[in-house]
């Protein structure tokens, strides 16, 4: 069985200069329990559209690869499937540009998708989300912030370099849970000088999946509750979004 919730939730610089929330989240369950594809992503804060582009990002990948994924491609197809999902993607982005009558880069957003199907996990990434893994009581960074030559690099989904750069590969192992998040969260729960990952932050949420009586509508509202709150924003004024998944 496979268990799913999240939340993207607004940062209070963007309440303070009356600006929507810019982070977005999507996932469809494939059928007869086979797996899920998921993404988050974070529209850039210079971007005019920024959650226009997000939205759309997130919800066109996730619906494209669901479309076209069959479980008895090769791991090589499924990978290079997730490289022609951010094609069209970006394509699509273009698409909504010309017919609003905007620059792309109004729509700037990252995106990072996680697709797991029977036993297999994969992932794709342009941009500065992060996804952490829960294996055999091991907490791991699985999917790290891309990195350019020069500190001030952005890559974005309506780049086409980006997509070409962009990373997408097969997990190194099946992880039994799976915390998808932007960079609003990142700092808070992932260290910055060896990039190991706070337990004491995510135990909690991945212990969500053991209850018995799991309601995905309830916890999603204690999740947006949590990254909401006063203790949360004292440690970041930006949007924030957090995704789990759990494998049983």
């Amino acid at each position: 069985m496979i268990k799913v919730y999240g939340a993207s939730v607004i940062g209070t610089s963007h309440i303070a200069a009356d600006t929507p929330c810019h982070d977005s989240h999507y996932f469809q369950l494939l059928d007869n329990d086979l797996g899920v594809v998921a993404a988050i992503s974070d529209g850039m804060g210079s971007a005019k559209y920024a959650d226009v582009g997000s939205s759309l990002a997130a919800n066109f990948v996730v619906d494209y690869l669901v479309e076209n994924l069959e479980e008895k491609m090769e791991d090589e197809a499924i990978v290079e499937l997730i490289k022609e999902a951010y094609e069209k993607t970006h394509n699509r982005l273009q698409e909504e540009a010309d017919i609003t009558e905007v620059d792309i880069k109004d729509l700037n957003a990252t995106l990072l998708v996680f697709l797991s199907i029977k036993d297999r996990q994969f992932y794709g990434q342009v941009g500065d989300c992060t996804a952490v893994g829960l294996k055999d009581e091991t907490y791991k960074v699985i999917v790290e912030q891309q990195r350019g030559e020069y500190a001030n690099a952005t890559f974005s989904i309506c780049n086409l370099q980006s997509v070409k750069d962009g990373i997408y590969e097969k997990c190194d192992a099946f992880y039994e849970a799976v915390a998808l998040m932007s960079d609003g969260v990142e700092s808070m729960s992932i260290s910055s000088k060896d990039n190991a990952v706070s337990q004491l932050f995510f135990a909690p949420f991945f212990k969500v999946f053991e209850q018995d009586t799991f309601n995905e509508k309830s916890i999603t509202k204690s999740l947006e509750r949590f990254l909401s709150s006063e203790r949360i924003n004292k440690k970041t004024d930006d949007d924030k979004t957090l995704l789990f998944i759990g494998f049983e």
